[in-house]
């Protein structure tokens, strides 16, 4: 049995407009042309889909079976048809993209809105990674881009990366902390009494890093930044967090910057991807988050 999409959508005008003159006026047919189509339709599916009744037409049990499952086959292939141009015109069906963890929630939620309306036919995957585990991402091809890797490309062989700015730390400690009254820079040695608040690195094939953890100090390794300030602010540990999430607690005393003998540098960042079948869409995430009205805030700016 085959039933082309042309002849399902003529039983679904006729089962609309319970009527087969009504049914041709609308495709600009006569009604014997809609009348054959669904008696060869029947003959094909060898169940009767209509029961005549003078002028109008209803649909009978199987036919009602025919119209709710046959929609699902439309919308199929035109998703099909759909895709197979996208591909042919070198646009890609899933894009995924590592971000680094210490990226601004806002502006990526805004990217992946602008996303959306760009590219509603292409899959975005989002993968939160920590440190190296950005680069890990991208070399291991587990990712087609990476926003926000840090530090400097490894090797730049079959990599295209842009640099797009550098993210400030703040050393912070709980404002009912022992250290929180301390005026003077903090020592490593009076620091190493307390735990290390810390991220594992998500990175599987390059070394791994840390933001800041100091020989011979405890770390205690959380799953994000919001159970790390969390943790700081309940004094259970110490750490860096970045500039953009630790300002507004410090604005409002719920956190406490403190200066360091020893302070953290600012981490520079890459957007990256690889140069190997980039399609469209990678290419056009690459020029939006370059452009200079994105990428300040990608590194914490406003």
């Amino acid at each position: 049995m085959f039933i082309s999409d042309e002849t399902i959508r003529v039983v679904h005008l006729v089962a609309k407009y319970q009527s087969i003159t009504t049914a041709a006026e609308q495709l600009n047919k006569v009604p014997s042309a809609i009348s054959y189509t669904i008696k060869k339709a029947e003959e094909a599916i060898g169940a009767e889909l209509f029961i005549r009744k003078g002028r109008y037409i209803e649909l009978t049990s199987a036919g009602e079976y025919f119209i709710q499952h046959s929609k699902n086959i439309l919308n199929d292939l035109e998703a099909l048809k759909r895709n197979t141009v996208l591909i042919h015109d070198g646009v890609e069906q899933e894009l995924v993209v590592a971000v680094n963890n210490i990226i601004p929630t806002p502006v990526l939620v805004e990217f992946i809105c602008d996303f959306e309306r760009q590219f509603p036919s292409t899959t975005l995957r989002i993968n939160l990674e920590v440190y190296n585990g950005c680069w890990d991402a991208l070399y291991s091809k587990r990712a087609d881009l990476v926003i926000g890797a840090p530090h400097a490309v490894p090797s730049t062989e079959g990599i295209i990366s842009e640099p797009i700015g550098q993210l400030e730390w703040d050393f912070v400690v709980g404002p009912q902390h022992p250290l929180a009254t301390q005026v003077q820079p903090l020592q490593n040695a009076e620091l190493r009494q307390y735990p290390a608040i810390c991220i594992r690195d998500t990175a599987v094939n390059f070394i791994p890093q840390q933001a800041w953890l100091l020989e011979g100090q405890k770390p205690l390794f959380v799953p994000d930044f919001l159970t790390a300030i969390s943790l700081i602010q309940k004094n259970v540990g110490i750490g860096y967090i970045p500039h953009h999430l630790a300002q507004p607690l410090l604005n409002n005393g719920q956190l406490v910057k403190k200066p360091m003998q020893e302070h953290k540098h600012a981490t520079k960042l890459f957007l990256a991807a690889r140069s190997d079948g980039m399609g469209k869409v990678c290419r056009w995430c690459m020029e939006y988050l370059l452009h200079p009205a994105v990428t300040g805030k990608l590194s914490g700016g406003n």
